[in-house]
């Protein structure tokens, strides 16, 4: 086996992975090794300084010592080549569609402060059914984002969806009456590397919650 990639994140308390979940997933599907880096946020400015221009987290450093940022280059990188990333152009096609509808949502809930009562309001008022509504409606007619396996879209997917949902309680609701959202993450969480890396990881924040 190959040397692993060192995943660089940032070391958040009850973070639950963020964004680095949903590439974490990735390496799991793609059956690549990694190994995680993890800063404390006072850190991060030196920590990112020269191997990411956007100075942002995740980012990766290959064994050859190249650095690859932007979640979907990560994932791209990760996993072209398998089936976690679709070589069919009309099932990646249909794959971006559910990766750009999942980091939306995601976008859409960590781009107002907690604070806001009027943005929280329109979060759960058009965010929620709009994204959440569409997900359900896309995982209704087919497994997984490409067809009948999991790929990178649903890593995405899934974690912007539990990202909402363990923070929003008009999304829990929400999450919970749609019965084709409830079956896609049981379906996600219950394929078999996925459930291996899912035990792993409860484990692990047993021990330590920012992991």
């Amino acid at each position: 086996m190959s040397a692993p990639d060192k995943l660089h994140y940032l070391r958040i308390p009850e973070g639950h992975g963020a964004r680095a979940e949903a590439v974490r997933m990735t390496y799991v599907l793609s059956g690549r090794p990694y190994v995680d880096v993890l800063h404390p946020i006072p850190d991060a400015g030196a920590a990112v300084a020269g191997k990411n221009p956007f100075k942002q987290f995740p980012f990766v450093e290959t064994p050859s010592g190249e650095h690859v940022y932007q979640t979907l280059a990560i994932m791209h990188h990760a996993a072209h080549g398998t089936p976690a990333w679709p070589s069919d152009p009309a099932q990646l096609t249909k794959a971006l569609s559910v990766a750009v509808g999942g980091y939306d949502l995601y976008q859409a809930f960590a781009g107002f402060s907690a604070d806001d009562a009027n943005a929280k309001k329109k979060f759960e008022e058009r965010s929620v059914p709009k994204y959440l509504g569409a997900l359900g409606e896309i995982y209704s007619k087919r497994p997984f984002a490409a067809g009948e396996t999991p790929c990178f879209a649903d890593c995405i997917a899934r974690e912007a969806i539990a990202w909402v949902v363990r923070r929003n309680p008009t999304a829990k609701a929400f999450f919970e009456g749609n019965a084709s959202l409830v079956a896609f993450q049981k379906r996600f969480d219950e394929y078999p590397v996925m459930k291996a890396f899912l035990e792993r990881q409860a484990a692990a924040r047993r021990v330590d919650d920012s992991v």
